[in-house]
């Protein structure tokens, strides 16, 4: 669930950040759509790197 909140809240100052700079309802729905993009993207490369020690170890300890 924190994930989750944590996407929201980039997709809310991404929306901000895209109205203020352009003042159009397009831009504000564009800068929230791309902070939620790259917060899920960043997220996901987290989950992939402990996934990928997480399979490291278990390897080493079937080896070893």
């Amino acid at each position: 669930m924190n994930w989750l909140i944590a996407i929201i809240i980039c997709a809310i100052i991404g929306g901000i950040i895209g109205y203020v700079n352009s003042g159009k309802k397009e831009d504000a729905v564009g800068g929230a759509l791309a902070g939620g993009i790259g917060c899920g993207y960043i997220i996901l490369q987290i989950v992939l790197a402990i996934l990928g020690l997480w399979i490291t170890v278990k390897i080493f300890s079937w080896l070893f």
